[in-house]
C-alpha cells in the first residue's frame, strides 16, 4: 500500500492526497483534485526528477562507518568526547509539530532527533518523514550562523555530523532499509557535505498533479506565485 495523507483544504474546498515513497502507480479511483508527490519512485511527466543520496541501512556499522568521509569520522571521534546528549522523539507531541507534519504524526512517521550539550541547549534538531523502510530528512536547523566564536561554530559542525551519524544507526536498529539524506542540490558545499556521509545517488520524483479543474486552478495560482 503506498504511504498516503489525507489533506482537506479550506480553499476552494479542495482535496489533497499527499504521498510519500510511492513505489507503486496508485489507483485512479476517488483521485483527489490534487495529488502530491515527495520522493516518489514512480516518474510522471507532471514531476519534477531530482538528486538524492540514499545510504544503505541493510549494511553493517562497521560498513557504513568506513563509507563516511575523513572529516567526518574525525568530528564525530571528537564529539564523543564531549558529552553531546542525543534525544529521539518518535511520537512527537503536538506541540512538537503543525499542519502538514501533525498529519504524519497521526500515521506515526515523523521522527525528530536533537543533540545538546551538558547545559541541555540544543545544538541541531533534524526531522525525518518515514514509511518503516525510508528514512528521509525533512528538515534540519541549527544556531550555526548565530554563533560567532570559532569555538563554538566549530562544536556545532561536530555535533550536527554526530547527530546525522546516531541517526542512521539509531534507524538502521529501527530495521529501516535506507537513510535518505534529502535532496542533491547546485549548491556544491550542501552537496558535498551530504556525500561525505557515503550511499548512492537516486532519482526520485517530486511536485503536483491536478485530476480536475478546481486542482489545476489552483496548481496554476500557486505557479503564478
Amino acid at each position: 500500500m503506498p504511504f498516503i495523507i489525507l489533506l482537506e483544504r479550506k480553499f476552494l474546498s479542495i482535496k489533497v492526497n499527499s504521498y510519500y515513497f510511492l513505489r507503486e502507480r496508485v489507483s485512479s479511483e476517488k483521485l483527489a483534485d490534487i495529488e502530491g508527490f515527495s520522493h516518489s519512485l514512480v516518474p510522471k511527466k507532471q514531476l519534477q526528477q531530482l538528486e538524492t543520496l540514499y545510504i544503505d541501512l541493510t549494511k553493517s556499522e562497521e560498513e557504513l562507518y568506513k563509507s563516511l568521509h575523513r572529516t567526518n569520522r574525525k568530528q564525530i571521534k571528537k564529539a564523543v568526547c564531549k558529552n553531546l546528549y542525543i534525544e529521539v522523539l518518535e511520537k512527537p507531541l503536538m506541540e512538537d509539530v503543525v499542519n502538514t507534519m501533525n498529519k504524519l504524526k497521526v500515521k506515526n512517521a515523523l521522527v525528530i532527533t536533537k543533540v545538546m550539550n551538558e547545559a541541555k541547549e540544543v545544538l541541531c534538531y533534524r526531522v525525518y518523514i518515514t514509511d518503516g523502510s525510508i528514512a528521509f530528512c525533512l528538515y534540519s536547523a541549527s544556531h550555526f550562523r548565530m554563533k560567532e566564536k570559532t569555538e563554538e561554530k566549530r562544536l556545532l559542525s561536530e555535533a550536527n555530523r554526530y547527530l546525522i551519524w546516531k541517526n542512521i544507526l539509531f534507524l538502521k536498529e529501527q530495521k529501516h532499509k535506507i537513510f535518505d539524506m534529502g535532496g542533491l542540490t547546485a549548491n556544491q558545499n550542501i552537496r558535498n557535505f551530504k556525500m561525505e556521509f557515503g550511499g548512492e545517488i537516486a532519482h526520485v520524483y517530486s511536485g503536483y498533479k491536478a485530476n480536475s479543474r478546481i486542482g489545476q486552478f489552483v496548481l496554476w495560482i500557486r505557479a503564478k506565485k
